[in-house]
């Protein structure tokens, strides 16, 4: 019996086995990457879409309502509705910290613009205050929107 060929004919198979598994495990890791970078951009939108809905609703009441206190419990009820505060909770679970960071300061501006509606019951579209409150988070929501778009 001839050893060569025996051997030759177990290195060869081998050989294939371990190609097919490196080649599995690369395939696999490639779609978990995909599917990781699906969910993150699912995510972000998400995310940015709540933001966005609690803004405008924000500023609808601010429109709509005269009376302070009926005015900032729509504005509160605006927020509350736009689930910005559930997606910001799963930015913090699944985001890059770059992302969560940025995410909080948008976050917290937005917060700071609704709280500035109770503090100024006169507070108008027009008024000072307000432009600059909604201008940091404007500010605040296209770096995140960048910082998304750079992890992406």
């Amino acid at each position: 019996m001839n050893w060569g060929t025996q051997i030759s004919t177990v290195i060869g198979a081998m050989l294939g086995v371990g190609a097919t598994l490196l080649a599995d495990r690369v395939r696999y890791r490639r779609e978990q990457s995909s599917r990781g970078q699906e969910a993150r951009r699912d995510l972000y939108v998400r995310y940015l879409t709540a933001l966005n809905e609690s803004s405008a609703s924000i500023r609808l009441a601010i429109i709509k309502e005269t009376d302070p206190v009926v005015r900032y419990q729509a504005v509160l009820d605006a927020f509350r509705d736009s689930s910005v505060l559930s997606q910001r909770y799963e930015i913090n679970l699944l985001a890059p910290p770059a992302v969560k960071e940025k995410s909080d300061k948008a976050y917290r501006l937005l917060r700071q613009w609704r709280d500035l509606i109770e503090s100024d019951p006169d507070l108008s579209l027009s008024s000072a205050e307000y432009i600059e409150a909604l201008d940091r988070f404007h500010e605040a929501r296209k770096e995140l929107q960048a910082t998304m778009r750079a992890r992406l």
